[in-house]
């Protein structure tokens, strides 16, 4: 597969890979009164026009065939007027007629782009389309004739605001072909900015370089979401898979951000795989709306700017800031507990916000944007930085800015969070014990935190009303790794406490500042849980039985309704200490149905607790 300067040359040796082109219009522009307002679109409006192409592509023909109909399929499904250029008719005259003005533009074929083994480098040949000869018996599907990005320029000129995708491109992404080894960052990034450049010269916004990654699921995504290109592109359509060769979206291994250096103002996005190499990338104006793109942000109905309210921080229930003053704290480390932090706000209008994530040195750690329909909502960070790695400990300043879909800013507002990270995955094992039958059988558990760095540590026990019972660790230095203490149940008299659901707290100080976690532990010999709790007569529930000790059979359910003779039942077993039953509640008078549970431990200690289902009328 080596290219020559000739456009003409024709590839005959190694199957490349499928390349898709996707090239979009966003919003048309007309100018009033020297400013540029996007036109609404409305049924007076024609529809947006794709042509998909599909060049000559060895003996991966009827899979590229397959893939080009499916995306093609999608436009049209979305309402768009679809033009169909398939080998053996993909030709360069028909490719320009179809091409100019178009709103989506995809090509499925041949990717010959630089660097490369084939030099020199020119863009005769490279960074561009893989097409049918004209000559008639030139057209087999291992007959390819190359139009690089002179040829684009000179005479292609896609509608305002294109997006263009490639999927499963050789160079568009940054790998090169099949065989090659993984390149370096710097030399994707390179091909991916060559690749690039001649379609944002004819008129893209921006540029996807999609592989392995079903290009309906992204032209659905333009017409359905309201959503940056950026956050398209990050979208996790199909998530990886071991397969060798998934169909995946967003990766999110090692990302990262680069200026394009052939088009000014563009930025790239590489999303790497850890196996599979380079086979993601987006560049141009990443905050390029879907709704820019239909042309749907025209008109503002009241035109004021969106005005942003009551923005702050949710803090997670289960961590616990130190001090009354401090921000919203939320630990991202990847144990599953509070790795994430919510932004409530307020909006005059749907809009888009924008959010900028500062550290304590005033550096954008993170931008991202999300979309709401107005009024009260909340969006979520998930804690990780541009790189996709989680941020380090200390303070940010989010600040939030809104822009509704004609364009308009809104007066941004800020508010802050801290991060800290050196308490991770606390749990108390077991989290159900029963103490005072003093059989030994579930008598304590152990509260166990993972340390990242030395911290001072106190452990505190807290009854449902948040009362403290027990203290089981003051100010105490414990080192790196793992550290343990354990509870019997008892408050600091030594008396046994009632049974009920406990708390224990750990709070955590180091150099960074003070926050907690908080587990919960059962005390009581069962756990019962239902999906609803009340119901009218004749509802079926089914309830699962934990029990705290092992027992030596099946507990006995007995089941008292107002007005009728109680009723019994077992359930079945599902664990060592697991067991499920449904009942139906049978027809009766209102009121609360007292469900008692009833089990002999294999200490041969008995055992039960009453549980209350609301019966309504």
């Amino acid at each position: 597969m080596h290219p020559s300067s000739n456009p003409t040359t024709t590839r005959t040796v190694a199957v490349r890979s499928v390349v898709i082109v996707v090239s979009l219009i966003a919003a048309l522009l007309i100018s009033t009164a020297a400013n540029l307002t996007a036109v609404a679109r409305g049924a007076e409006m024609a529809p947006l026009r794709a042509v998909v192409v599909i060049g000559p592509m060895h003996e991966w023909q009827s899979l590229v065939n397959e893939r080009g109909r499916a995306v093609a399929d999608a436009a049209e499904a979305q309402g768009m007027e679809v033009t169909r250029l398939f080998h053996p008719n993909a030709l360069w005259s028909d490719v320009v007629d179809a091409a100019n003005g178009a709103n989506l533009f995809i090509y499925l074929g041949h990717g010959n782009g630089w660097p490369s083994p084939y030099a020199p480098f020119q863009e005769n040949t490279k960074n561009g389309l893989g097409l049918n000869y004209p000559d008639p018996d030139r057209r087999s599907s291992s007959d390819v004739k190359y139009y690089g990005a002179n040829f684009l320029r000179d005479a292609i000129q896609l509608a305002p605001n294109a997006i263009v995708m490639f999927e499963q491109l050789c160079y568009g992404s940054g790998h090169g072909e099949g065989y090659m080894p993984t390149p370096s960052r710097s030399l994707a990034v390179e091909r991916v900015d060559n690749f690039a450049n001649g379609f944002i010269d004819i008129g893209a916004r921006a540029v996807f370089a999609l592989e392995f990654q079903p290009l309906s699921n992204v032209v659905n995504a333009l017409f359905e979401e309201h959503a940056t290109m950026d956050s398209i592109f990050r979208m996790e359509f199909n998530p990886y898979s071991s397969e060798a060769r998934p169909f995946w979206g967003w990766v999110g291994w090692s990302p990262s951000y680069h200026d394009s250096v052939l088009s000014p103002g563009s930025r790239i996005l590489v999303d790497p795989h850890p196996t599979e190499s380079y086979r993601r990338a987006i560049t141009g104006d990443l905050e390029f709306t879907s709704d820019e793109w239909q042309g749907a942000g025209a008109t503002d109905p009241d035109g004021a700017d969106p005005v942003l309210t009551g923005l702050g921080s949710i803090q997670d229930p289960g961590t616990i800031p130190g001090g009354d003053l401090s921000p919203t704290v939320f630990t991202p480390n990847g144990d599953g507990i509070s790795d994430t932090v919510s932004f409530h706000h307020g909006l005059s209008e749907p809009a888009y916000l924008d959010f900028d994530v500062r550290d304590s040195a005033g550096t954008v750690v993170r931008h991202f944007t999300a979309w709401t329909d107005g009024g009260d909502g909340s969006t979520t960070w998930d804690g990780r930085d541009a790189g996709g790695d989680f941020v380090a400990e200390g303070r940010y300043d989010v600040t939030v800015k809104p822009k509704d879909r004609s364009g308009k800013l809104g007066a941004s507002d800020t508010t802050s969070v801290k991060v800290f990270k050196t308490l991770k995955s606390p749990l108390a094992k077991p989290n159900h014990i029963f103490v005072r039958d003093g059989d030994g059988l579930a008598q304590s558990t152990a509260l166990q935190v993972t340390l990242t760095q030395p911290a001072v540590l106190s452990w505190t026990i807290l009854d449902s009303a948040g009362a403290p019972v027990r203290v089981l660790a003051s100010a105490q230095a414990f080192g790196l790794g793992l550290a343990t203490v354990s509870w019997d149940g008892r408050d600091g008299l030594g008396a046994l406490v009632p049974d009920g659901i406990y708390s224990a707290v750990v709070m955590a100080t180091t150099d960074a500042g003070t926050y907690g976690h908080m587990s919960s532990v059962r005390v009581m010999p069962f756990k019962v849980t239902a999906p609803v709790w009340s119901g009218p007569a004749g509802t079926s529930v089914k309830f699962t039985i934990r029990s705290a000790e092992p027992l030596t059979g099946w507990p006995r359910i007995e089941v008292r309704q107002p007005g009728i003779p109680m009723y019994t039942g077992y359930p079945l077993r599902s664990g060592p200490k697991d067991f499920a039953t449904t009942i139906t509640f049978r027809a009766g008078p209102p009121g609360d149905v007292l469900i008692k549970v009833i089990g002999t431990d294999t200490a041969g200690g008995k055992q039960y607790q009453t549980f209350i289902f609301a019966l309504t009328e």
